[in-house]
């Protein structure tokens, strides 16, 4: 006859268990020689080291276009920081940490240290930033406005072939927007490019300012243009300050809907001396921007080919771009480069140039209000 097991209810005492609860810690704890708080309480600290990788070389196949979908302008709201001016009181920061073991150097055909000629005017340069180079410029929309760069139709790019090489950069704000002076000067134009061509034909720019500047860099005159514009308020001849309002944003000319365009230009107003605005306008205060070179091993720049940055040491948006196409695209003198990416957080990157189903990578360091230089060669 099987007997059926009886669960029997055991009187305890509370306090003796409580006394025998904190015994049994205090000896845990002693046994490993710490307080019984340090026991209960106990961090993991994680150290991120960054991956490497090396560049691949092989066969390059013909070079494919590929776009990325453009991020609403709400987005893009969220994602970017605000822009700030910087504290002249406050010390620069302190110098960023070393280089990896292999740093990535322009080539030494193309020197990035020429002894600059001392301007008859001292630009705002920002304390933070390389003393060699020009970001001279503030942002021509006020703070609390859209205050970057459409990352869609940057300098040099045709836009997937779509549209003609951008000689500019755009800033994608509504009809009426204020226009800021990006640095002092005098006002050589102010009006429409109806009768006299600033673009690459006339009705191009509609209507229009362009500013030459008070400060000169390696001996040629600066100017930028503000385009697209509802409607100019300067006149000819006057003088302007930075921060000035000089003009409403529109969408006349040659514009699929209301934007500013901006350019720079060296050495005369002219269409075809136009260079890359964002190696002039001031960095955000936790970004920096990244410039480089894509040639093939005979040295012939690589055209409309699609570079993409990626963060390796922290999650990040990835940013995009393609070299410039071929036309009258002008490098920088400082850096004889053909492509350049603004607004990249600062941190460790992965370079990558696809050719086809190749890839072709370097890896790179980030500062903030920095440039940093990249140069890939694309191999057969």
């Amino acid at each position: 006859m099987q007997k059926t097991a009886k669960k029997e209810k055991v009187k305890t005492n509370p306090r003796l268990s409580a006394f025998i609860c904190v015994l049994s810690l205090a000896i845990l704890a002693a046994c490993q020689g710490q307080p019984v708080a340090a026991v209960m309480n106990v961090e993991v600290v994680h150290t991120a080291v960054p991956p490497t990788s090396a560049p691949t070389n092989t066969v390059l196949p013909p070079v494919h276009m590929q776009l990325v979908s453009p991020t609403p302008a709400t987005e893009m709201a969220t994602a970017m920081p605000s822009f700030t001016l910087p504290d002249p009181t406050q010390p620069p920061p302190a110098s960023p940490p070393p280089l990896p073991t292999h740093p990535i150097t322009p080539s030494p055909a193309h020197p990035i240290t020429p002894t600059l000629p001392p301007p008859t005017f001292t630009p705002p340069a920002l304390p933070q930033t390389a003393p060699d180079e020009h970001y001279w410029l503030r942002r021509p929309v006020a703070e609390g406005g859209i205050v970057w760069t459409n990352k869609h139709y940057p300098y040099g790019s045709t836009r997937g072939g779509e549209l003609r090489p951008h000689h500019g950069v755009e800033f994608d704000v509504p009809y009426n927007t204020e226009i800021l002076a990006t640095a002092s000067g005098t006002i050589v134009v102010a009006g429409n490019d109806a009768a006299t061509a600033y673009g690459a034909h006339t009705s191009f720019y509609g209507n229009l300012v362009v500013i030459q500047h008070d400060f000169l860099y390696n001996g040629q005159p600066v100017f930028t243009l503000y385009g697209h514009l509802n409607r100019p308020l300067v006149e000819v001849g006057q003088q302007v300050n930075a921060g000035d309002v000089i003009g409403l944003s529109g969408a006349t000319g040659v514009a699929d809907g209301p934007h500013m365009h901006f350019e720079v230009r060296l050495g005369q107003n002219s269409y075809e001396n136009t260079y890359n605005p964002l190696l002039w306008l001031w960095p955000f205060p936790d970004r920096g921007t990244v410039v480089g070179r894509v040639t093939f091993p005979n040295g012939a720049l690589a055209y409309e080919a699609p570079v993409r940055v990626e963060r390796i040491d922290s999650p990040s948006r990835y940013a995009a771009t393609t070299t410039y196409a071929n036309e009258t695209l002008n490098a920088d003198d400082l850096w004889n480069e053909n492509f350049a990416i603004d607004d990249v957080e600062a941190g460790y990157y992965r370079v990558t140039v696809t050719a086809g189903d190749n890839k072709f990578t370097q890896e790179i360091w980030v500062y903030p209000r920095r440039t940093t230089f990249v140069e890939i060669v694309i191999e057969p």
